[in-house]
């Protein structure tokens, strides 16, 4: 019996990893086709902005700590060059997590899912949309980081 278990498993490892068939989204495992390659793309677009945002949201608690500091401090003594750069950077920062919230909230992988160049066409605008939102994220980051990491 442990003979047959240590010649099926090879075989069993082996069909599992090269699996053909089509996931439930409509998009095969590896890339195979256009749709395929722009669906991964738009993912890895997706997957950046979300690895950053706990980062943005930490930076949006900073600056909020920062203002409410500033708050504080007497009228003649409040440093408004720095309470501006501080709105400034916060402003960058809720934009770009309402705008990655957003763009998730609106994505549909199935969108025409019936009509190739149209599903395309869809994934092609979804990947700009996507990469303009990991862009903001990233920006208004560096421009945290210049603010806070003084």
């Amino acid at each position: 019996m442990k003979r047959i278990f240590l010649l099926v498993l090879p075989v069993a490892l082996f069909a599992c990893g090269n699996s053909t068939e089509q996931r439930k989204d409509g998009f095969s495992q590896a890339p195979a086709t256009k749709e395929d390659s722009l669906y991964e793309e738009v993912m890895k677009g997706h997957d950046i902005g979300m690895a950053a945002i706990q980062k943005v949201h930490g930076y949006t608690a900073q600056s909020q700590h920062a203002l409410d500091s500033i708050a504080k401090l007497p009228g003649q003594k409040q440093p408004e060059a720095y309470k501006q750069n501080v709105l400034s950077v916060q402003k960058a920062l809720m934009n770009a997590d309402s705008s990655m919230t957003d763009w998730m909230v609106k994505f549909n992988a199935d969108t025409f899912a019936n009509d190739k160049a149209k599903r395309i066409e869809y994934l092609e605008s979804e990947k700009t949309k996507v990469n303009d939102v990991r862009q903001m994220i990233l920006s208004s980051l560096k421009q945290a980081d210049s603010l806070f990491k003084k």
